[in-house]
């Protein structure tokens, strides 16, 4: 009984746990709450989408709005659907807390709205939907979630003050957003500018490895805000390889900057390496860096990045060419800093810097003799006038005397002087040389009016005796090229009297230079009557007295002068018709040294046929034709030789001559009068056969010759008289087509012309030449017409209609005037420029001319056509032969040597250049001199001998007298050598010296080509700045601010998940 009364209190308990248990499965699994159920499973497994089903099926099964169940389903709904990310989560939300604004879970749909927003970056909304939550409503938990990211995402909108309140207020307790709240309240501190308290709060997280490798950058920038430099070398160093690649070189930078305040420069530089080679540079680290070769003596570096930094015209422009030009004198390379200095002292932006900058380029200026555009002269007068009561005013002034001295542009000295009133006698030196070399310059460059009038400023100031007698002279000489020659032998007179004079080396040719003067102004190659001819008489005599004095005064026997004033003293006498005293002289000079007396002897032959010496004459002319074979008197002389033999009957030597001639001169226009002389000769010898052979050559080969053509038939009667056959002459006259008859009807429509010619009236010359032409049919003396014709034209100016005529003439050979109209035609059509027919002309002309006149005109022309045809194989030769012409002029000379050095160098053979540029400086100071010299700069500059090249353009640029627009081109030259070395800093200054100071010949052309090499080298420049592109601002950006964001995503994520599961586990 009793086991049985206690069986059945546990069967009894066994049932009712069964019917509870029954009835609790059927409240559970019965719908909707089975719905329920599996959609809190699905959440709580993070499976979003399927439990939002499940959630919509429970809200969609209770039709009671306001049931437990259905409320919590809306809620975990849109809660699915922010976790979802789905377009309408904040429609869903909002919904739910208007449909339940009591209830407990509507105090968080914002909250969670806000951090959804703040999940998705979208920082605005999130801010808008923090704003709208109560913290107090939350969580303890929820409102460090909530004071963090509605601090954030207000950092993130740049709302920093809002932000810094809420990271505060965070800070106060004790979280787990210390460390990264830490980080943006330190970073709001240090945007404010209170580097103490980000310093300290970064401080606080070095430690932590999220933040241990950007937290040195912050620190190390903050000790540099605060100039805690010191501080910062001791700390940043040793964080230097753990810095990011990105972030070495401003973290480098920091270091080196430091150091350069501290003034240690070594090290400074060798962060400052570090930092060039990983981030950008500016203009700022570049002087920087710049300044530490400056420190430690590394100075070509130094002066390479200075040039780099000096490209406006600012402070530190100035600070930078300042610094270059002390580096350039530490180099002794005193050109270069002049140029820097003057950079720095046209720059305004530090007086300190500008004076001394002023003084230094202004006596640099004056040491180097290098102020082409006188520079110095305005700089020290711009400093006296700007610092007089410097302590450095009284040594300006001084030196300002010096450059005076020194300078080259004396036009601009003159007018710098002009403006001192009271002038000391240093001064007046100083006036007195510039003027005299302003005047040498001005005669060098055929200038003489200008030079007289400068010539005589010297004596304005006669402090140097020297100067004031060397101006007398030169006046003199200036005359005598303006042939006023009485006013010369005037000046030259007044010479010889001067103070000073005779201590000069012009003194003892000062009868050589009046003589030449009385010589020239007898006008020798004129010949006069009556009182012009006594006129011209006494002058020779005039001259022959001082040409006398001349050669007995000094020991000079060898000397070129005493050679020429022999000549001069036999041509005078030749002139007055004394040829014995002529000869004597003539002879004398042919033993004066080792020189081409081919003249000499010419005309000594010419004196003795005069005074009947033929013996005499045929030696002499034995020896010019034997001593010199190729001189210009060569046909003449075998000529006058042939017709001494005939003369003296020697006619064996005399056929002999003529052939020779004939032989050695085939196309010369004078041999048709060779056949003729030797027909004559052959008919004294009574060989009539012989002389028919050369006058029938004459009429069959020459038939242009007019005069050698009435000869030979005129000779030809002769020879029928030899042979007794007189009536053979006229049969052989009618078989030649010589009418009788028509010869008349030639001559008298020919008479009319003569008169007009011999009347001087060329109209009606013109006029009746014409109509000759045109009424004879094969006019007899048609090539005189044509002569006569184009001389009348040529003189009236009509130089087209001249040239037809004198062409004719040419295309008829061996006439009468073939070289007279072909020297014309040559002349015409060069005057034209036409220089490809001159060049036939005058070609020509060399081969048949006998005459030295004819004979030099002819080389002359061809050497300048060849030259301005561009053909400089040819302008070398015809160059070299204008060179062995006898007493050419001297611009002939000039341009023979100048074409010969220019051609040589287009064809690339140098060193012959040189040698003709050379030999030009060596006997000339005209323009062509210092065109030489700068073609040898040139060629220096194509050899890329750069060195060299400056060292010549410097030599340019001192060479006196100046030439402004050879100086401007060497100038522009130094601009290429420069630039070719990359030196664009006194490339620049040296085109920019013209651009700013040239005002010559050529302007536009000069300042053109300086202005478009200065872009080109600022081109260079700015192309090498972009190899080196500026540097951003050192400062820490939001760049870095979203690499920490990145690395805290994980950890706040982290937060998040611990906190909304505390939150559910509720």
């Amino acid at each position: 009984m009793i086991k049985t009364f206690l069986k059945l209190p546990f069967l009894l308990l066994v049932i009712l746990w069964a019917n509870h248990s029954f009835a609790q499965k059927t409240l559970i699994y019965s719908d909707p709450y089975k719905s329920y159920k599996t959609a809190q499973e699905l959440f709580d497994k993070e499976k979003y989408s399927s439990a939002q089903y499940y959630f919509k099926e429970v809200i969609n099964k209770f039709d009671n709005p306001q049931d437990e169940i259905r409320i919590n389903a809306e809620y975990y709904f849109a809660v699915c659907a922010l976790k979802l990310y789905h377009r309408n989560v904040e429609t869903i939300l909002t919904r739910f807390a208007l449909d339940h604004p009591d209830h407990p879970k509507s105090k968080n749909i914002y909250f969670q709205l806000g951090k959804h927003y703040y999940q998705t970056k979208k920082f605005k909304k999130s801010i808008e939907f923090f704003e709208k939550v109560d913290q107090y409503d939350l969580s303890k938990s929820d409102q460090n979630e909530y004071l963090f990211k509605l601090g954030y995402s207000k950092f993130m909108k740049k709302n920093l003050d809002e932000s810094k309140v809420l990271f505060n207020e965070l800070l106060q307790r004790k979280t787990d957003y210390e460390i990264p709240t830490t980080y943006y309240y330190s970073h709001i501190a240090y945007s404010e500018g209170k580097y103490q308290t980000a310093l300290e709060g970064f401080r606080k997280i070095s430690r932590n490895k999220m933040f241990k490798p950007i937290i040195p950058y912050y620190i190390t920038q903050i000790l540099y805000q605060q100039s805690k430099y010191d501080e910062l070398i001791s700390y940043a160093p040793s964080y230097m390889d753990s810095i990011t690649e990105k972030r070495k070189g401003e973290f480098a930078k920091l270091i080196a900057d430091s150091y350069f305040k501290n003034k240690n420069f070594k090290t400074s530089l060798s962060y400052y390496k570090i930092f060039k080679k990983y981030a950008k540079s500016s203009r700022e680290s570049n002087y920087q860096v710049a300044y530490c070769y400056y420190k430690t003596k590394d100075l070509r570096k130094a002066i390479e990045l200075f040039s780099r930094v000096a490209y406006k015209e600012d402070s530190l422009s100035q600070i930078c060419y300042y610094h270059m030009a002390d580096s350039y004198l530490k180099l002794d390379e005193k050109d270069y800093a002049r140029n820097a200095f003057q950079k720095a002292s046209k720059l305004d932006f530090d007086e300190e810097i500008k004076r001394n900058s002023l003084f230094n380029y202004a006596k640099l200026a004056y040491e180097l003799s290098y102020n082409p555009y006188d520079e110095a002269i305005n700089s020290f007068q711009q400093f006296i006038d700007q610092y007089p009561n410097s302590e450095d005013a009284k040594e300006a002034y001084e030196f300002l005397l010096k450059v005076y001295l020194t300078t080259k542009n004396y036009d601009d000295a003159l007018k710098s002087m002009e403006k001192i009133k009271n002038k000391d006698p240093r001064m007046q030196k100083a006036y007195q040389s510039i003027v005299y070399n302003r005047a040498v310059e001005q005669y060098h460059n055929r200038e003489y009016e200008s030079a007289i009038k400068n010539f005589e400023l010297v004596k304005r100031y006669p402090i140097d005796q020297n100067l004031n007698a060397m101006s007398q002279f030169w006046i003199g000489e200036s005359n005598y090229n303006l042939k006023e020659y009485l006013t010369a032998i005037e000046n030259y007179e007044k010479f010889r009297f001067i103070n000073g004079a005779i201590l000069t080396k012009e003194f003892q040719d000062l009868d050589f230079h009046i003589g030449y003067s009385y010589f020239e102004k007898s006008n020798p190659h004129n010949f006069y009557k009556g009182n012009a001819a006594k006129v011209q008489k006494e002058e020779l005599k005039s001259s022959l007295r001082y040409f006398r004095n001349y050669i007995h005064q000094y020991n000079i026997p060898d000397s070129n002068n005493y050679k020429i004033a022999l000549l001069r003293i036999a041509d005078a006498y030749f002139l007055l018709r004394e040829d014995s005293l002529a000869i004597e002289n003539y002879a004398l000079s042919t033993k004066v040294g080792n020189y081409n007396h081919s003249y000499a002897l010419n005309q000594m032959a010419t004196s003795q046929g005069l005074i009947q010496d033929y013996d005499g004459k045929i030696n002499t002319l034995k020896r010019l034709t034997d001593q010199y074979p190729n001189s210009k008197y060569q046909v003449s002389s075998l000529l006058n030789l042939a017709q001494a033999f005939k003369d003296e009957s020697r006619n064996e030597e005399s056929i002999k001559t003529y052939i020779k001639f004939i032989n050695d001169y085939p196309s010369n226009n004078l041999i048709s009068r060779a056949n003729v002389e030797l027909g004559s000769i052959y008919l004294k010898e009574k060989n009539a056969d012989e002389a028919e052979k050369y006058l029938i050559k004459v009429l069959d080969d020459y038939p242009d010759a007019e005069q050698e053509n009435e000869l030979a038939i005129e000779l030809m009667l002769e020879v029928y008289n030899l042979r007794n056959n007189l009536t053979g002459y006229y049969d052989w006259l009618s078989s030649r087509g010589i009418d009788v008859s028509i010869q008349e009807k030639d001559s008298s429509l020919w008479r009319p012309v003569v008169l007009a010619r011999d009347n001087g009236d060329c109209q009606k010359q013109i006029e009746k030449a014409s109509y000759y032409l045109d009424n004879i049919e094969d006019p007899v003396r048609e090539i005189s017409a044509h002569y006569y014709m184009a001389n009348c034209y040529l003189n009236d100016e009509k130089k087209n209609e001249a040239l037809f005529h004198y062409d004719f003439i040419t295309k008829k050979p061996n006439n009468n005037y073939y070289t007279e109209a072909l020297k014309y035609a040559g002349e015409i059509t060069f005057d034209a420029h036409d220089y490809k027919n001159a060049l036939a002309y005058f070609s020509t002309l060399e081969d048949v001319s006998m005459d030295e006149e004819d004979l030099s005109l002819s080389i002359k022309g061809q050497f300048y056509c060849f030259f301005y045809l561009n053909n400089p194989i040819s302008t070398i030769k015809y160059a070299k032969k204008t060179l062995q012409l006898s007493n050419i002029n001297k611009k002939l000379k000039e341009d023979s040597y100048l074409y010969l050095a220019k051609s040589y160098q287009s064809v690339n053979q140098l060193d012959s250049a040189i040698i003709y540029y050379d030999s030009i400086m060596y006997f000339t100071k005209s323009i062509a001199a210092a065109e030489s010299k700068y073609h040898i700069c040139e060629i220096a500059y194509e050899r890329k001998n750069y060195e060299l090249c400056e060292s010549l353009i410097m030599e340019l640029v001192q060479q006196k007298p100046s030439y402004d627009y050879w100086l401007a081109k060497g100038i522009l030259l130094l601009g290429d050598n420069f630039t070719a070395q990359n030196d664009y800093f006194n490339a620049k200054h040296s085109v920019e010296s013209i651009i700013e100071n040239y005002d010559g010949f050529n302007k536009k052309e000069i300042v053109d080509e300086a202005v478009l090499k200065l872009q080109s080298i600022q081109k260079l420049e700015i192309d090498e700045l972009k190899e080196e592109p500026i540097q951003q601002e050192i400062e820490i950006d939001l760049e870095l601010i979203e690499d920490i964001n990145s690395k805290l995503e994980p950890e706040i994520n982290e937060i998040n998940s611990t906190e909304n599961n505390h939150d559910e586990n509720k």
